[in-house]
């Protein structure tokens, strides 16, 4: 069993252990913890990763539950992560295909929380790829365990790497993974939970 953070489209890591762990409890009962994939990402470009960081009202300090922190419009950033996702995912095979539903969850399908706007994107994104994992929330503190990083990384097609002269930028955005390879996501993830040792 592994215990999760929430996360803005979070890594492939991410996903990965989703996907191959017969079980997940998403930890609901922590303390915000700023600056993590609570609330950013990272996504390709043709130059590097990038950050994509969401802003949330004043007052959401560590102390304050996960589940009382609320998304604020401060620097207009949901636009801005958008356009982002527009100017560098464009390109790609599949981005066409999913943005509309991504917007459309980003814009108006949750309660205005960050722990919504995360769980809702969370299972638009595994609804996207095709798989529905066993998902559970914590009713009280467990905190968070480490799950395995991507110390081998499963390689797939990056439409950034075709833009610039960068090698594969590994354990990118959930994001990353569903734009440039679509249908076959899946199988990249069956392939990654594998190198990271998460067996269903």
């Amino acid at each position: 069993m592994f215990v999760l953070p929430i996360s803005y489209f979070g890594p492939v890591s991410y996903y990965a252990t989703l996907f191959g762990a017969d079980s997940v409890v998403i930890e609901a009962c922590e303390h915000y913890v700023k600056q993590t994939l609570r609330n950013r990402c990272l996504i390709a470009t043709h130059t590097g990763a990038q950050t994509l960081s969401i802003n949330v009202q004043k007052g959401a300090q560590p102390k304050i539950p996960i589940s009382e922190v609320q998304l604020s419009d401060h620097g207009n950033w949901m636009h801005q992560h958008l356009y982002s996702l527009a100017t560098y995912y464009g390109n790609s095979p599949f981005y066409e295909f999913y943005i509309d539903e991504i917007r459309e969850v980003m814009q108006h399908g949750h309660d205005g929380s960050l722990f919504g706007l995360n769980e809702a994107l969370r299972r638009k994104m595994c609804e996207l790829i095709g798989f529905e994992p066993h998902v559970r929330y914590s009713e009280q503190w467990m905190g968070v365990t480490d799950f395995p990083m991507l110390a081998n990384a499963e390689p797939y097609y990056q439409v950034a790497t075709d833009e610039g002269r960068l090698p594969f930028q590994p354990d990118m955005s959930i994001l990353d993974l569903l734009f440039n390879m679509g249908p076959e996501s899946i199988l990249v993830l069956k392939k990654q939970a594998e190198k990271m040792n998460i067996g269903q």
